[in-house]
């Protein structure tokens, strides 16, 4: 018996000692994403689809966070919302006017991006006026549009203190309502970006600590919520003071024409700065378009003055990319920022394209455009 008790245990010990028969564990692991919207930098005739997670690297409040994925915007089996939104409080009837017959004029390409709301809002109580629920119809579009337009909209009430109406609050209560409207239309149609916003407006002053607070809240609150804006404070050039007729000039001629004059970075893109009249580079030195360009670059979005450069955005916009990235760990609740969070994004610097740019500068064929354009600011992760 003691024998037969202890083959036993040697037949269960070399029992043990085999391998298990082979199969497949699948560990499922869910990552949190968020993603952000970038505009494919300019290295030659390289395609969206060539971009891989490795190519760049993202930091979110100066923690590096996993690049999970980038993908091109394919518009025609993914369209985006489209919210064409008509501040007439804080336009001049000029810009609206302008604005919303060259959106009319653009109808077509507008539609294409994808189902197009357009809401006006005059400051009434109740928030913004929809004048034309989602559609991918052009002709209902320009329809709307073209009625917009010929409405002789545009309170003007910010800038010019005759038009403003008795009892006008504040200038800071005014701004502040509008930023408020704004967001409360805008971020429940995006659930996710990229979402398209053209956004007629005159912009509002922000040299002082309130107005600035404004803009920069306005910009994060768009950005953090996946709007890409095309702020439009489109004008009628008109004869151009230094030559009495509208020409075109180049950068250098408008420097040498306003001297003393500090040109605030482009965003790299120096093509979108050629073809204008010189009174249309007002938008770089009048301070109330300041917030209209704060909110645009924080969401890699284009501020235009003139009907021209519209056209060439809906091109540009087929050069946005979705970049992808792990949500991580956020900061303690005591951090500065709240419920929404900086993000820096950049081309990693070891990678195929670094090397090709490192050649590309040696041999002297770096365009003096190129330069990484990004949503600046994302939501908290859950």
């Amino acid at each position: 018996m003691k024998i037969v008790a202890g083959s036993l245990v040697l037949f269960a010990a070399a029992l043990s000692a085999q391998p298990p028969p082979d199969r497949t564990f699948v560990e499922e692991i869910e990552v949190a994403e968020s993603s952000v919207v970038i505009e494919l930098p300019r290295l030659g005739r390289v395609s969206p689809e060539e971009f891989e997670p490795d190519d760049f690297v993202v930091e979110v409040v100066g923690s590096r966070r996993r690049v999970t994925g980038v993908s091109a915007l394919d518009l025609k089996t993914n369209p985006r919302p489209v919210l064409v939104y008509v501040d007439a409080v804080l336009s001049k009837p000029e810009t609206v006017l302008v604005g919303a017959g060259a959106l009319a004029r653009q109808a077509r390409p507008l539609t294409a991006l994808g189902p197009v709301e357009i809401a006006v809002d005059d400051g009434a109580p109740g928030g913004a006026e929809l004048r034309l629920r989602a559609s991918t119809k052009p002709r209902a579009v320009q329809a709307a549009l073209q009625e917009i337009a010929g409405a002789e909209l545009g309170r003007d009430a910010y800038f010019e203190s005759k038009n403003r109406p008795a009892g006008l609050p504040t200038d800071v209560a005014v701004m502040l309502a509008s930023a408020d409207r704004l967001l409360a239309e805008a971020i429940p149609r995006c659930a996710g970006p990229p979402c398209f916003l053209f956004w007629l407006n005159d912009g509002f002053l922000a040299l002082d600590s309130a107005g600035a607070r404004v803009a920069d809240d306005l910009a994060a609150g768009l950005s953090a919520h996946g709007w890409i804006v095309v702020a439009m404070a489109l004008h009628i050039p008109g004869p151009d003071p230094d030559f009495g007729a509208p020409r075109p000039v180049s950068f250098q001629q408008w420097k040498a024409l306003t001297p003393g004059v500090k040109m605030p970075p482009s965003g790299g893109d120096a093509s979108r700065l050629q073809g204008l009249t010189a009174s249309s580079f007002d938008f770089y030195v009048e301070p109330r378009y300041e917030p209209l360009r704060r909110v645009a670059i924080a969401s890699c979005g284009a501020a235009l003055r003139v009907e021209h450069q519209l056209e060439a955005e809906f091109e540009r916009l087929e050069r946005r990319l979705l970049l992808r990235f792990a949500s991580g760990e956020d900061l303690a609740p005591e951090d500065p920022y709240g419920a929404l969070l900086p993000v820096d994004v950049r081309l990693a610097e070891v990678s195929r394209f670094a090397d090709r740019r490192r050649f590309k500068r040696w041999l002297g064929l770096v365009p003096a455009e190129e330069r990484l354009r990004y949503g600046r600011w994302v939501r908290r992760a859950p």
